[in-house]
């Protein structure tokens, strides 16, 4: 096995410009209207799913039941994203799930907090060489400890997010003649977003999430003679709902 080396991303891409990062990565059609229609429609139902259910005496409430530690599950669909020098761009969607903990605080009417959380994602890409070999990249997991803060709008909470990434990769290259060389290692970077959470019941909440991935690109030094990559400039883009329990 040989380790992997890396360069930090060259260039931070504020919350703010998160939409014009992650456009057309989700395939809709190569802009971001398919992907605001998904979130924005999806947004709108957990606000009026949220009234519903939480009547004027939970908005009334809200300093009292956000704060707390939690402990969710999450799923959702994941694009994941391969780029390199010698075979272009790669990339491939799928399912990925996973769990999430954390901590929520009230400082002047802000919700503050900290969360970590760990997802599985199936995402495995292959291309054939010039030489008549061929290369699989596999990435099947990441995780983040990320800062979270937000507003809340009746008993919803909108919020942005943002802080630290580690995901692992591993590259198989092989040659015409059928000889292999395996190269692994877990790299980092960051991770930013938005949200939005609402109470459906007292210690149950339901949230939307579209997260950015960036993780720079990694530098792949194999000593067999197959040069098929010199590095992989990875990145994932993650749209997910959750479910979390509030303790107090």
């Amino acid at each position: 096995m040989t380790r992997l080396g890396w360069s930090r991303p060259a260039r931070f891409c504020p919350i703010g410009e998160i939409e014009y990062a992650i456009r057309g990565r989700l395939g809709f059609g190569g802009d971001m209207c398919g992907w605001r229609r998904l979130t924005l429609i999806t947004i709108a139902g957990i606000v009026v799913a949220s009234l519903g259910f939480a009547g004027p005496a939970a908005a009334d409430s809200l300093g009292e039941i956000w704060p707390g530690a939690y402990v969710g599950l999450q799923v959702g669909m994941s694009r994941a994203d391969f780029n390199t020098q010698e075979l272009g761009s790669l990339n491939t969607t799928g399912a990925a799930f996973g769990g999430h903990v954390g901590y929520n605080m009230t400082l002047a009417g802000l919700m503050l907090g900290v969360e970590a959380d760990g997802s599985y994602e199936n995402s495995s890409v292959g291309a054939s060489t010039a030489s008549g070999g061929g290369v699989t990249i596999n990435s099947h997991w990441n995780g983040s400890l990320r800062g979270r803060g937000g507003f809340s709008i009746g008993p919803v909470l909108l919020y942005a997010t943002g802080g630290w990434a580690w995901t692992g990769i591993s590259t198989i290259q092989r040659t015409a003649a059928g000889t292999s060389v395996s190269s692994s290692g877990t790299v980092d970077g960051v991770v930013y977003g938005i949200g939005a959470e609402a109470f459906i019941l007292p210690p149950v909440s339901i949230r939307i999430e579209a997260l950015r991935y960036d993780y720079g690109t990694e530098k792949l030094s194999v000593a067999s003679g197959i040069t098929a990559l010199s590095g992989i400039d990875r990145g994932d883009t993650v749209v997910r709902a959750g479910v979390t329990l509030h303790f107090k």
